[in-house]
């Protein structure tokens, strides 16, 4: 819906909030909860990208290959390489976020907007507590939270817990993931045992290898033979209990091993489910101790699948077993290397499909942090030209070489693609669910949120304009979306096309829309996508209520840029930013009956920002609301201008300020930026 141009704001608001464009889970685009930097090919040819991570010998990225350096093959196929665009995302990202920081810290808390987005990487840290025993724990998980605290300001970091636990969704608050991690412990326990049946012997028993089988037993039972062979009948006995209690207690820690392993191999399932299809890379941070696959091609079939879905890369951190651990110091020292063998099995096999590597945490837990963050601060985006076959939406085997001796490549075993290029709306989607920033698209976007006159709901107005100086004639789709803190839709939005300006000289196109939701907090995602495929996203902190003052509710205040004239237009502003001759500012307010505006009044001041000295005032009638059609004697809309020529340029802060029987109750503000022309 594009901007109205009513004579008066009272006309506007009410109807903006008439048109409801999104009712609810039926609207369209489904939205769940990425993009660190990102590349843009054009080509007569549809190209698919691949990220690969190309590393020397000390773990630092090589940042100087060209697309001639490397071969890759699709399904054993050659593929021509069309472009090799490395992506660093440490000396010259860190600038830039310095950079930033400032302006960061002052933007302004009435809209948000994309402009400016620093672009990083989607970084998701998940603890395999089942798998880390409880005296190891404490110094793992701290220098997990180090290696969080050293990422660059612009990543984005989300923790999740195996088999259950603590989460935390994506986000740039590093102390909220550091205080998660630090207050995390370990839970593998082995239980209670009267024999000593490593994992490797165990697996051994379920295998039915009877020489393995004959040896532990033998170990565990000591010389007791059968009858016959020098021992009695209850010497026998004995040893038939001895066989009895190793045999079950080799099927216990066979089934725990598997047990945990499924708890793993389901929590990391559904983090790259969550993840979705984005082709935004991805990195998961593994730490575990050991993890038992065990030759099981269906789990691991499964969770390639997965991993080239939400095209991700998985990094394992593996904390050693300490010496001082009870259970380790019984066995002997060639069946703990057996066991950690086993364990380590499943965690190469892990690595091996997600592409990237396993590090182990030995003596100083840092030093393999430090070697994984220099892994991670850069990557090649290697773009190619596919066969008419590889979109197929099926898995399909990939392998990247280089030319170059001495180097390492981390690439994942498959990909997966659809055919061409999206849809608007399934891009949208994609936008939506992503946790990252897209900024092809610049734009801006405020809220309003007002009380909805049929049911207890809040009704959201969104204001948004968006940079269309590349295409200011094209057309252009839009999506949005509130989720709730633990990932809950309140409501979403699929406009399918927003028409272009009718006014050839605006800068920016300004458009509404109006959601109905539950009163609560929110945050709100809105992703755009123009016909040449540019995107743009961001994401805005929502605070769906009323506010109560003395026997009022009253909704946030709305102020707009209105001129003198015949042909005279007001609109809601947007970024605060006000250049006509007067503010114009809309209010509303209700109550319980009607007799409570008995004695009610508002009035608009203006003061400079910082200040408390009113330097305009105006009033602003209460005068009931025609809200399609009826009128609700419940509430009254508060309408006003506040003249501004006299003012000079700068900051401001417009108040409605609400008085009952001339004694002030309560005050809604708004803060606003004159921009003289």
């Amino acid at each position: 819906m594009n901007a109205r141009r009513p004579g008066s704001i009272g006309r506007v608001v009410a109807a903006l909030l008439a048109e409801v464009l999104l009712l609810t889970a039926g609207a369209a685009a489904q939205q769940q909860a990425g993009q660190p930097p990102r590349a843009t090919f054009t080509s007569s040819v549809d190209l698919v990208t691949v990220d690969v991570n190309v590393i020397d010998r000390d773990a630092r990225p090589v940042r100087d290959l060209q697309a001639a350096d490397f071969a890759l093959t699709v399904d054993g196929t050659i593929r021509k390489i069309v472009s090799a665009q490395f992506v660093s995302v440490t000396a010259p990202a860190a600038a830039a976020a310095e950079a930033a920081a400032p302006a960061a810290a002052a933007a302004p808390a009435e809209y948000s907007t994309n402009v400016g987005a620093a672009a990083g990487r989607l970084i998701v840290v998940v603890v395999d507590r089942g798998s880390i025993a409880p005296v190891r724990a404490k110094d793992v998980f701290a220098a997990t939270a180090r290696f969080v605290g050293r990422l660059q300001p612009a990543d984005r970091v989300a923790l999740y817990s195996a088999p259950s636990g603590t989460a935390v969704d994506f986000t740039t608050d590093r102390d909220a993931i550091m205080s998660a991690l630090q207050r995390m412990d370990g839970l593998a326990d082995n239980g209670p045992k009267t024999k000593n049946v490593g994992v490797a012997e165990a697996l051994q028993f379920e295998h039915g290898n009877t020489s393995t089988m004959e040896d532990v037993i033998s170990r565990e039972c000591g010389n007791q033979g059968p009858a016959g062979q020098g021992s009695t009948s209850g010497g026998l006995s004995e040893v038939m209990t001895c066989r009895a209690i190793v045999k079950e207690e080799a099927g216990t820690v066979a089934a725990y091993a598997h047990e945990r392993a499924r708890n793993t191999l389901l929590a990391l399932h559904n983090i790259l489910a969550r993840l979705g299809s984005s082709e935004i890379p991805k990195t998961i941070v593994l730490v575990s101790e050991g993890l038992v696959i065990d030759g099981d091609r269906v789990a691991t079939a499964s969770l390639a699948r997965a991993v080239a879905a939400a095209h991700a890369t998985i990094y394992v951190l593996k904390p050693e077993p300490s010496d001082s651990d009870a259970s380790q110091q019984r066995a002997a020292p060639q069946e703990r290397m057996r066991d950690r063998a086993v364990l380590e099995e499943g965690l190469n096999a892990v690595t091996r499909i997600g592409g990237g590597e396993m590090f182990r945490i030995i003596a100083d837990p840092d030093f393999a942090f430090v070697r994984l963050a220099s892994e991670l601060s850069g990557y090649y985006l290697l773009a190619f030209e596919p066969d008419s076959g590889d979109r197929d939406g099926k898995q399909h085997a990939i392998q990247v070489k280089v030319q170059r001796n001495g180097l390492s490549v981390r690439s994942r075993l498959e990909f997966s693609v659809g055919p061409g290029r999206k849809s608007d709306k399934d891009t949208i989607t994609e936008l939506l669910r992503s946790p990252s920033v897209a900024t092809d698209l610049p734009f801006r976007l405020t809220t309003y949120a007002f009380q909805d006159p049929d049911s207890p709901k809040i009704r959201l107005l969104c204001a948004m304009e968006v940079e269309r100086a590349a295409d200011p004639a094209g057309r252009m789709a839009m999506g949005i979306a509130l989720v709730k803190a633990g990932g809950e839709v309140g409501a979403t939005l699929y406009q399918p096309a927003i028409d272009a300006s009718t006014d050839a000289g605006a800068k920016a196109q300004r458009s509404f829309a109006t959601l109905v939701v539950d009163p609560g907090q929110y945050i709100l995602k809105a992703a755009i996508v123009d016909s040449d495929g540019r995107r743009g996203s961001l994401e805005r902190p929502v605070r769906a209520f009323m506010t109560r003052m003395s026997r009022f509710r009253a909704t946030e205040l709305l102020i707009g840029d209105g001129t003198k004239g015949e042909s005279a237009s007001v609109v809601p502003t947007i970024t605060g930013d006000v250049s006509g001759d007067q503010l114009h500012v809309y209010l509303e307010l209700f109550s319980d009956a009607p007799a409570g505006f008995d004695g009610a009044s508002v009035s608009i001041e203006v003061s400079p920002a910082g200040a408390a000295t009113v330097v305009e005032t105006a009033p602003a009638p209460l005068q009931p609301v025609d809200a399609a059609g009826k009128n609700d004697d419940r509430c009254r809309a508060a309408a006003g201008a506040v003249p501004l020529s006299l003012l000079p340029a700068g900051s401001y802060v417009a108040r409605a300020v609400v008085s009952v029987d001339g004694r002030k109750v309560g005050q809604m503000t708004r803060p606003f930026r004159l921009v003289k022309q």
